[in-house]
């Protein structure tokens, strides 16, 4: 787009009723932020069946919702990038997109292609997402990944447990382990 970005003109529309599908070069600030609200986004050069899919996606959001709460947390974002803490994450459920501040996430844990939250409230949320779309989202926030099944939130280690292998003890008493191939990231963090 000469003369402005994708970007610019989402801040320049009023109305935010439709879905969006960024295609992008790998840009680090992009790709974050088209996560934490974008429905999908895509990487150039496309594939024809990432696009069908995305726009599939699409399709099935507009006959269930006219609103799109996702764009205008991104053009939240957007406006709002210089304070961390006014950031949340989109989290996609079965029946609703949950807009969660990144501090009041404890953990998140893998399972297949579904990733659950557990939050600092004791709620558990559960999306169809892997991990580590997620880890990309919340290392700026104080995340970070021991093991391939879990993403944890720093502030709520309590203590590094190096015996049975290594593992990270949480403020809640949950043991998260420590894969042999994050051992000396885990040594960083807390040398």
């Amino acid at each position: 787009m000469p003369g402005k970005s994708g970007f610019d003109l989402l801040r320049e529309l009023d109305d935010h009723s439709f879905e969006i599908i960024f295609v992008t070069a790998f840009d680090k600030y992009g790709i974050q932020a088209v996560k934490f609200a974008a429905i999908d986004y895509l990487l150039k050069p496309i594939d024809v069946e990432e696009l069908k899919e995305a726009v599939h996606k699409v399709v099935q959001r507009t006959s269930r919702r006219h609103d799109n709460p996702q764009l205008e947390n991104l053009i939240h974002l957007l406006n709002e990038r210089t304070d961390r803490r006014l950031h949340r994450i989109a989290l996609q459920g079965t029946r609703e997109t949950r807009f969660v501040e990144p501090g009041k996430i404890i953990r998140c844990e893998a399972s297949n292609n579904y990733t659950t939250f557990y939050l600092v409230d004791g709620e558990k949320i559960v999306t169809s997402r892997p991990i580590f779309e997620y880890e990309d989202l919340l290392k700026d926030h104080d995340f970070v990944r021991p093991h391939q099944s879990h993403l944890i939130n720093k502030r709520f280690i309590r203590s590094w447990v190096k015996e049975d292998g290594g593992f990270l003890l949480l403020e809640n008493d949950f043991q998260v382990p420590v894969s042999r191939a994050k051992r000396a990231e885990m040594k960083k963090l807390f040398a």
